[in-house]
């Protein structure tokens, strides 16, 4: 039997949940597939983990494939060019863009939902949108002649169908990514981490990179809502002024102006493998996120066992269960009462860990029977 070669197209992982997928995943895939050929088509700065003799990675410049034009230009001429002359069997594109036609069978993964959000379409900016259309366009180029659409939750394939109606009749399915606790504190917390949460205040913890559609106006207008009735709390998130310049500068204004600079905390970005210990020292997760395709966040907590208040989106609602209290994407008011509420009553801990024991079993999300379940959908399409 023939050795299948398969082409992983992962240019479009540069941070958050593409990065921690692909680091988790390509190990486990290693691990269970000596049966294919596996090409790895990412960027270079991309700390490739150890793989089989049965992989081979090749890289591209991050400042190559930061430009859209080479991007596009790349995708489809160049690497359509190599499915071809090499006799590629399959690609994989991992992160919503690949060549719009192909020489061989085509797995599209749709993992990032701005395109088709309509919380966030509706709040951008003209300059954006006209952006956004444009990407949008192509991703749905792509979807058109995909052999398959898989998405990380439901909700994520509904909104998509929603949003285009063009691809509405495609092929989808649904793999919810895979998740591992114990990488989560691997490593001790820096201690520059542990100065800033030691606070005798209720700490409420917002994980997340920053970005216009995760819910930043919403929370601090909250924030500054809740601190008219109540000075004991303090909301901490991991985010860093590079993931969004022009944006943290809008909200760091609004705390200054707004007088609520210690009520909110900029830790700077957390390493993964450090992150549990934040989650631990946490007493609630807050999740304003008006647009997701998964959440990590999300499930993170629900395996630390951190009680979460959350925006009432389909994809929150997939993810978490019963295990959030939710409230009106849209309504800070309504957040900064649910925050309140917390702080005063807080929650039964017992009650909560088996509620949030019972929500997790029911799914395995093991890398391993993720890998699994990819390696089913690829021999099920090629």
């Amino acid at each position: 039997k023939r050795m299948k070669k398969i082409m992983i197209h992962a240019l479009g992982v540069s941070m958050g949940g593409a990065w921690r997928h692909l680091t988790n995943f390509l190990p486990e895939l290693g691990k269970q597939d000596t049966l294919n050929l596996y090409t790895i088509l990412t960027r270079e700065s991309f700390q490739n983990p150890p793989l089989p003799s049965n992989f081979k990675v090749e890289t591209i410049s991050d400042k190559l494939i930061g430009n859209s034009l080479y991007r596009l230009y790349n995708d489809n001429l160049k690497v359509k060019r190599k499915l071809r002359q090499e006799n590629f069997d399959a690609i994989v594109s991992l992160t919503n863009f690949g060549p719009i036609k192909t020489s061989c069978k085509h797995i599209l993964f749709q993992r990032n939902p701005i395109y088709f959000c309509n919380y966030y379409l509706d709040q951008i900016s003209s300059k954006e949108k006209v952006a956004n259309s444009l990407r949008k366009k192509l991703a749905v180029e792509t979807m058109k002649r995909a052999d398959l659409i898989v998405t990380p939750s439901n909700a994520m394939g509904e909104m998509i169908k929603k949003s285009c109606i063009e691809v509405s009749s495609k092929k989808f399915k649904t793999l919810y990514h895979g998740f591992s606790h114990e990488n989560m504190m691997e490593e001790p917390l820096s201690s520059n981490f542990n100065e800033q949460l030691k606070t005798d205040k209720t700490k409420f913890f917002y994980p997340t990179h920053a970005a216009k559609h995760k819910g930043f106006e919403i929370l601090l207008k909250a924030i500054t809502l809740l601190k008219e009735k109540s000075s004991n709390f303090q909301v901490f998130t991991p985010i860093s002024d590079e993931d969004w310049p022009s944006g943290m500068k809008e909200l760091r204004n609004y705390i200054r102006d707004n007088k609520i600079e210690d009520s909110i905390v900029f830790m700077g970005r957390i390493p993964q493998n450090q992150i549990g210990w934040v989650y631990k020292l946490s007493d609630c997760m807050v999740y304003p996120s008006l647009c997701e395709s998964f959440g990590f966040s999300m499930i993170e907590a629900i395996f630390s066992e951190v009680p979460i208040i959350a925006s009432d989106t389909k994809i929150n609602q997939e993810i978490c269960g019963p295990t959030a209290n939710y409230y009106s994407p849209l309504d800070s008011a309504e957040l900064a009462n649910s925050m309140e509420f917390f702080i005063k009553e807080g929650i039964d801990k017992k009650v909560f860990s088996n509620l949030a024991k019972k929500h997790r079993e029911k799914h395995d999300w093991s890398w391993q029977h993720y890998t699994t379940e990819f390696i089913e959908i690829l021999n099920h399409t090629i």
